[in-house]
């Protein structure tokens, strides 16, 4: 079930964070469930649900899509002989009228393995952590959805380095970007970046936008703590505005996780190019170009693979080859895919040109044509 974008008027961010999500966790559960392991744990820490439009079925939510997309996947390997697969939610939501709603929802799915737990996220992680270990071997995915930064981000870090799997956190870039510099929410900032003493950091960066600081401290202290060794980042924007409202952060320890996000962030990013067209076209009355055509010229101005984001890209893999003389291809990929979006096969154009052109030295395995073999 994808979801359906006449549900998100108004908030059609919320419609590409929904399909992002449901295309990452349909590519990632069935890649887990054919090698790593039998049970795919997903954990929505701020579940809702709020402001959704489908109030009858709950569609327009996080953990609806995630049941739907992942239990689908779970039927469709178990019809092509693979038994034993398990899939098991974990809810939590502190506001006392949206948990209300949320039991009502895992009331009339009690087929299914949802648990659901009342309160702040953070005041939960110790029962929530032990419902996903109960078997071992689990893969636990989280989704860390908050509607702003007043999140104690210090033992979240703690559980998610703990388990070891996957957390998909929405970062509200627009609310930072207004709010950061101002001297009254100094102690929540502290607290979403798990360090008091944040504002030295921030003022010792380069001059940015308050959201790029704050992200930059934010990914620093995440991998500090050994919640994830690389963090690829998607922009969302609100296509009404055209401005940039959020951005998806996959905190991940595997290097074909980064390969599928930016692969799954290239798709979703042509349905962004099609909703703002559509807006546009809506709210102007005129079509002056193809819908396709629209789409070609967003494609080649921004996003994944854009020339602007493949000159980057190349700047970084001659600045890290330069840093670590002989690092392994294969170790260079998620660390420029991690900073930079693109994908592999946008890598291998770049290292061989690079090579061609006398700026980098390498060989090539017998019988390839480059040095990447994307998966």
């Amino acid at each position: 079930m994808q979801p359906n974008v006449e549900y998100y008027q108004g908030r059609e961010q919320s419609y590409i964070k929904h399909l992002f999500l449901q295309n990452y966790l349909e590519t990632a559960a069935y890649k887990l469930f054919q090698g790593r392991s039998p049970v795919f744990n997903f954990v929505d820490a701020f579940a809702g649900p709020w402001r959704n439009t489908d109030t009858a079925r709950q569609t327009d939510t996080s953990f609806a899509l995630a049941l739907a997309t992942l239990e689908n996947v779970r039927s469709i390997l178990e019809g092509i002989g693979l038994r034993g697969l398990k899939v098991r939610f974990r809810f939590c939501e502190r506001d006392p009228d949206s948990f209300a709603r949320l039991q009502a929802f895992a009331s009339e799915n009690s087929k299914f393995d949802i648990k659901v737990f009342p309160g702040a996220f953070e005041d939960n992680l110790g029962a929530i952590e032990a419902a996903c270990r109960d078997i071992s071997g689990s893969f636990t995915f989280t989704f860390v959805d908050p509607t702003g930064w007043d999140v104690d981000s210090r033992p979240i870090f703690t559980f998610l380095k703990a388990l070891r799997g996957e957390v998909l956190f929405n970062f509200m870039s627009e609310h930072v970007n207004r709010h950061a510099g101002w001297d009254g929410v100094a102690a929540s900032v502290g607290r979403f970046l798990a360090d008091p003493d944040w504002k030295s950091a921030f003022e010792a960066l380069p001059d940015d936008s308050n959201e790029s600081k704050i992200l930059k401290l934010l990914k620093k202290r995440m991998e500090a703590a050994g919640a994830a060794t690389w963090l690829p980042d998607f922009a969302i924007r609100k296509p009404r505005e055209n401005r940039i409202k959020m951005r998806l952060i996959l905190g991940t320890h595997s290097a074909h996780g980064v390969e599928v996000f930016r692969t799954v962030q290239q798709k979703v990013e042509k349905e962004g190019f099609r909703v703002r067209q559509n807006i546009r076209t809506a709210e102007t009355g005129q079509l002056s170009l193809s819908d396709d055509l629209f789409l070609e010229l967003d494609a080649s101005r921004e996003g994944v693979g854009c020339p602007a984001v493949v000159g980057w890209a190349s700047e970084t893999v001659l600045k890290a080859v330069s840093a670590r003389p002989g690092i392994a291809f294969e170790r260079l990929a998620p660390d420029v895919m991690g900073q930079v979006p693109v994908r592999t096969t946008h890598l291998n154009r770049i290292v061989m040109d690079q090579r061609k052109a006398g700026l980098l030295h390498f060989d090539v395995p017998s019988g390839k044509r480059t040095p990447f073999r994307a998966q």
